[in-house]
C-alpha cells in the first residue's frame, strides 16, 4: 500500500510540473522562420533578455514578442529583418503570409498608444500593444467586456 501511494505521489508531481510546460510554448507553422505561440509576452528587460537567450536569438536576428495579426494569439520569435526603432503611434503584429512584422496604428486606443519612438527591445515598455482579448488590442474602444469579463 505504502509503495502504491509513493507512486501515486510521483506521478501526480511529474504530471503538476509538466502541466505548465505544456502551455509554455509551441512552435508555429507556416513561418519563414521558427514562431512560438506563447502565453505572455516579457514584462521587464530581465525577461526579455532570458527569452531572447531561450530562443537563441541575437544582434543579427533579434527578439520580438507581438500579436499575430488576427489579435488572437502572442508569438515569439528572432525576428530576420532590420528593425530597430518603432514609430510613435504603432504597435506592432507579425503577419503570416508573409512572415513579416508591420506596423498597427494604435492612435484610437483608449490610453497607452505610444508617444514617442521606441527601441524593438524595450516593446515590454508599451503593455497596451501587447495585451489581447478576445481578436483586439484590450486598450482598443471597441473591445469591451461586461461585468462578467465575457466579450459584450
Amino acid at each position: 500500500m505504502e509503495l502504491h501511494i509513493r507512486i501515486c505521489i510521483v506521478l501526480l508531481g511529474t504530471l503538476m510540473y509538466s502541466i505548465p510546460r505544456f502551455h509554455e510554448c509551441r512552435k508555429l507553422e507556416g513561418y519563414k522562420f521558427p514562431v512560438y505561440s506563447t502565453e505572455f509576452c516579457p514584462r521587464n528587460e530581465r525577461e526579455w533578455n532570458k527569452r531572447s537567450s531561450a530562443l537563441n536569438c541575437n544582434e543579427t536576428y533579434g527578439y520580438m514578442c507581438l500579436p499575430n495579426e488576427k489579435l488572437t494569439e502572442l508569438l515569439e520569435f528572432c525576428y530576420t529583418q532590420r528593425l530597430e526603432w518603432i514609430e510613435e503611434g504603432v504597435c506592432l503584429v507579425l503577419v503570416k503570409k508573409v512572415s513579416l512584422v508591420q506596423a498597427y496604428k494604435c492612435h484610437g486606443f483608449i490610453y497607452g498608444c505610444p508617444s514617442s519612438s521606441y527601441r524593438r527591445s524595450s516593446i515590454f515598455e508599451h503593455p497596451t500593444c501587447i495585451y489581447l482579448w478576445n481578436g483586439c488590442f484590450i486598450a482598443e474602444p471597441t473591445c469591451k467586456r461586461n461585468d462578467r469579463g465575457h466579450e459584450r
